[in-house]
């Protein structure tokens, strides 16, 4: 609860200090790593846990770190290493995107996990950012949820 609070509050603040600051239209690709790896200059490795460590985002090939300021940072930290695209608008003097679209690479396919406002899960079911639901790490459509949650209590 403290951590969805957090990034509920965090999000809303960058958003804010971003909508002022002016961006453009655009598209970063890179890996998602963390905070402290990326400002050092570094993609975090695959057993960095991002959802406990770090602040995630996209680390580029080029050793820039971007956070996404609407997209909280559990969700992102599903993904740890895995190629991604972000498109929307890059704040680049303040290293951040407003996201309107995340899609990340599986395999050789690209997948849309993100997109207006919707998280994409794994079924393939869109549900709005704030009804969708976070469990083990993992989210879900309210609907899926309920069901891995009843599958849990089995």
């Amino acid at each position: 609860m403290k951590t969805e609070l957090f990034s509920l509050i965090f999000s809303f603040l960058a958003v804010t200090v971003l909508a002022v600051a002016g961006g453009k239209e655009g598209k970063i690709t890179g890996v998602i790593s963390g905070a402290h790896c990326g400002v050092n200059g570094m993609a975090c490795s695959a057993t960095h846990d991002l959802r406990r460590a770090e602040l995630p985002g996209v680390f580029t090939k080029d050793n820039k770190f971007y956070a996404l300021v609407n997209v909280p940072p559990t969700f992102l930290a599903q993904w740890p290493i895995k190629d991604v695209a972000v498109e929307g608008t890059v704040y680049e003097k303040d290293h951040g995107i407003f996201a309107k679209k995340v899609s990340v690479k599986e395999g050789d396919k690209w997948q849309t996990v993100f997109e207006d406002g919707n998280i994409v899960d794994d079924m393939g079911h869109k549900e709005k950012l704030a009804s969708a639901v976070e469990m083990d790490g993992k989210w879900y459509c309210a609907n899926c949820a309920a069901m891995h949650k009843g599958d849990m209590n089995k």
